[in-house]
């Protein structure tokens, strides 16, 4: 193999050996190798000195006004114009003959070689010629054939000739050469070179392209690349790497294996890896600034399968470990901070050693990450390696975790062990994640911002949903007192009612403890997430299905009915404890039928239940709290029990529920600033019916108005008698309607209230009422209207005054 190649084709040597190979010979080039981007200088032809002459006023000169003809002359700026701008010919010729002269001479002389960014435009491939063999005849010889003809068939053969030749000369060279130590594979091997831009940087050089997609532009092999950034140009270190130099546009269309970025190297930018689609990134000794930004593994082309990052054991500032990049920040400010959970194993332990990541993790008995040093480094998380597992350690001593955690595109972890070290978290995670630590309560206020579910390492997991446990309070479950204003937003929730002290329940027995459920089952993936994923497996040749088929297939899934797998059935009793709370946001996402066991006491807030369409709450649940059951596509009407006394704002969204307590059922608006559920009602009844009466009228956001109308006609719960009459003047604005609703979906409940109501006192509305009903074959509540009828005619019939004639008749 070529060691001193920019880029190089390598699909079967190891990881290992390629950043050895690449780290004994750094790579070298030239300035004729690269593009230099100058800021701002003079071309040919142009001169950036001063060129105008001190400034004349113009003056008119009489002698003009006496002439037939004007010629004009030079000073004259009436006659002339701007060409002249009162300039004279020698004068003109003065200024810029020099660069009138040097372009002459320029053209002239002899005729320099062409630049590798040269052939690339003309369409030829550059051959790599290692320095050392730069100034033989050869080397001169295959320059003047780089300049080749500008046909476009003769460029295109004498291309594929160029490829060919090359990749025999380097497999005649690898079968005379001595065995390679670092045992780097020659199969289907070739080295070349591509467009590289820089800019000077100070006392160096700065990387600011790298031209990648030129391999596929021509044809050459593009995957399994291994591309070794310079490390001196013309013998100046190239100190930084620019957030643009493997920008899509330069890197579109090639794979890269292996990214190596020298030891000289101090500057990487933060977007400067996001785009290239290279699987390891290797960062040298010198680099020292470094803060990635969040990477999208569908952004570069083709798209990104995986990331991790490897650093060189001399890096003192960057360092893997557990197959996360972290940054050294400084020194631990107390004992417990990097070294306390290294202890808990039962001694310090050394650190092994090893040739590339420098560090060795070893696991805890607390929290069960690696541990990141035990100098008492503190460090801060920048990257983990991507794709995940279902869980992700974090390395002890860790205290700041940036916002480049976890990349888009790939399914997240749903579990993080957090270190007691933690101390911010910046960014954000999925909501549905689940960090485990040792401090509940702490780490709840970490992570408040970020986002995701907290619990301890008691925590256990059953049907894909986790379970903490807490000391039981008493016998009975009582109300949840409330936060105090003093604390901070959402932290009580957030702890899913795990007391901050480290769980002395867990030793305690089942009948002193209660389960309390922190996180149900996943969310499946998303119609739009299973087409894109079908998409990528047909574009690397791994799926057969056809885009059709895949679309159909996702359509079918969305009407299919509820399987087995979509119902969730919460267990009464978790280890011998019974479930008595669902923490907050514990169920973001629910599947399609959900039943809650009789034992659970509370339903915390944010548990929105996003996919249910079927819902049991049992008898003896006491609180429900804000935003919870709000998927909007609830069957209704769902039960609340009457023992449910306190129900938080934004609950049941766009839904139709009936109150046990009231006998009553009620439909729920869209909109969340207009809730009428009370969470601390004096007559024990959670809902605003004066409230709901209002919004009765308007009947904006209501799941179905007309039915909201009946609805409350046949319970009249609390309804005021002029209300009553407004509810029925807004029904005979739309009798028609109302008929055909009645018809269609009512009982015999709804029709003896708009019996009641006066709503059918019409003879017209009444006869076309019975047809409807007739017609939908109600022949209950025909009969109900016809007696109704009867003993309404007999009643009218005694109320009327007899005639005397009729009092005395025999």
């Amino acid at each position: 193999m070529d060691g001193n190649a920019l880029v190089f084709r390598d699909a079967t040597s190891s990881i290992d050996n390629l950043i050895a190979r690449a780290q004994e010979n750094p790579l070298a080039l030239s300035l004729a190798d690269v593009i230099l981007e100058e800021p701002g200088h003079a071309i040919e032809g142009e001169n950036w000195r001063p060129q105008l002459a001190p400034y004349k006023p113009w003056v008119h000169d009489a002698a003009l006004d006496e002439t037939d003809e004007l010629d004009g002359t030079d000073g004259d700026l009436l006659i002339v114009g701007a060409l002249g701008m009162g300039i004279s010919d020698e004068e003109r010729m003065a200024l810029i003959g020099d660069a009138l002269r040097g372009e002459g001479a320029g053209a002239a002389g002899a005729e320099r070689p062409l630049t590798p960014h040269e052939l690339w435009t003309l369409g030829q491939t550059p051959r790599w010629i290692p320095p050392h063999e730069r100034e033989t005849s050869q080397n001169r010889e295959t320059l003047e054939s780089n300049r080749g003809t500008t046909d476009t068939c003769r460029e295109t053969n004498f291309t594929a000739c160029e490829t060919s030749g090359m990749v025999r000369e380097t497999s005649s060279e690898a079968d005379e050469a001595p065995g390679d130590p670092y045992e780097v594979a020659d199969a289907d091997y070739f080295a070349t070179m591509v467009p590289v831009q820089v800019r000077r940087d100070g006392d160096g050089f700065a990387l600011s392209a790298v031209h990648l997609s030129a391999l596929a532009d021509h044809g050459l092999p593009s995957d399994r690349l291994i591309v070794v950034v310079p490390a001196f140009i013309d013998g100046v270190p190239v100190v930084r790497i620019a957030s643009e130099a493997f920008a899509r546009r330069f890197t579109s269309g090639a794979s890269v294996r292996l990214l190596v970025v020298p030891d000289t190297v101090e500057v990487v930018g933060a977007q400067a890896f996001g785009s290239v689609c290279a699987e390891v990134v290797y960062l040298g000794a010198g680099v020292r600034v470094y803060d990635p930004a969040p990477l999208d593994l569908a952004l570069p082309n083709p798209r990104l399968t995986a990331r991790r990052y490897r650093v060189s054991p001399a890096n003192e500032r960057f360092v893997v470990v557990g197959d996360c990049l972290l940054e050294r920040i400084g020194a631990a400010s107390s004992p417990s901070v990097g070294v306390a959970a290294g202890s808990a194993d039962g001694g310090g332990g050394n650190i092994g050693d090893c040739p590339i990541n420098g560090a060795i993790g070893r696991r805890t008995a607390v929290s069960g990450g690696p541990v990141a040093d035990d100098d008492g480094s503190v460090f801060r998380l920048l990257f983990a390696e991507a794709p995940y597992g279902e869980r992700l350690a974090l390395p002890d001593g860790v205290q700041i975790v940036g916002p480049a955690l976890l990349a888009k595109g790939v399914t997240p972890p749903h579990v993080i062990d957090a270190p007691a070290s933690l101390a911010r978290v910046d960014g954000t995670v999925p909501p549905e994640t689940v960090w485990r630590g040792d401090d509940p309560a702490a780490l709840a206020r970490v992570v408040a911002r970020c986002g995701g579910r907290v619990t301890d390492f008691q925590a256990v997991e059953d049907a894909q949903c986790w379970y903490g446990f807490a000391a039981s309070a008493s016998a009975a479950m009582p109300v949840p007192v409330p936060v105090p204003a003093s604390a901070p937003d959402g932290i009580e929730a957030a702890v899913a009612g795990s007391p901050p002290a480290p769980f002395a329940a867990a030793s305690a027995s089942s009948a002193s403890r209660e389960a309390h459920l922190v996180a149900g089952p996943p969310a499946p993936d998303s119609v739009s997430r299973q087409f894109s994923s079908a998409a990528h497996a047909r574009m690397r040749g791994a799926s057969d299905v056809s885009a059709r088929e895949a679309a159909a297939s996702a359509a079918s899934a969305m009407v299919a009915p509820v399987s087995a797998a979509d119902r969730l059935a919460l267990p009464r009793t978790v280890d011998g404890a019974p479930l008595t709370i669902i923490a907050e946001r514990a169920l973001i996402t629910a599947p399609a039928t959900l039943a809650i066991p009789d034992t659970v006491r509370a339903v915390r807030d944010g548990n929105a239940c996003k996919g249910t369409r079927k819902l049991m709450l049992p008898e003896g649940l006491l609180t429900i709290g804000a935003h919870c059951f709000c998927s909007r596509t609830l069957a209704g009407p769902v039960l609340i029990p009457a023992s449910v006394a306190s129900i938080g704002e934004g609950s049941f969204e766009y839904a139709v529920v009936r109150l046990a307590a009231a006998d009553a059922v009620v439909h729920i608006t869209s909109d969340q600033l207009m809730s009428c559920f009370l969470e601390a009602p004096d007559d024990g009844i959670p809902f605003d019916f004066a409230r709901y009466d209002d919004q009765l009228l308007v009947g904006r956001g209501l799941p179905d108005h007309l039915g909201a109308l009946l609805h409350r006609l046949a319970a009249p719960f609390r309804l005021a008698p002029a209300m009553r009459d407004r509810i029925v003047e807004a029904l005979r604005e739309r009798t028609a309607e109302a008929c055909q609703y009645v018809a269609r979906e009512g009982d015999i409940a709804i029709v003896r209230a708009l019996a009641d109501a006066g709503f059918l006192d019409d003879g017209d509305l009444f006869d076309r009422q019975i047809e409807r009903l007739r017609a939908s074959n109600r022949t209950d509540c025909v009969l109900f209207l016809m007696n109704w009828q009867h003993d309404r005619s007999e009643a009218a019939r005694a109320a009327a005054p007899q005639r005397a004639r009729d009092r005395f008749a025999l």
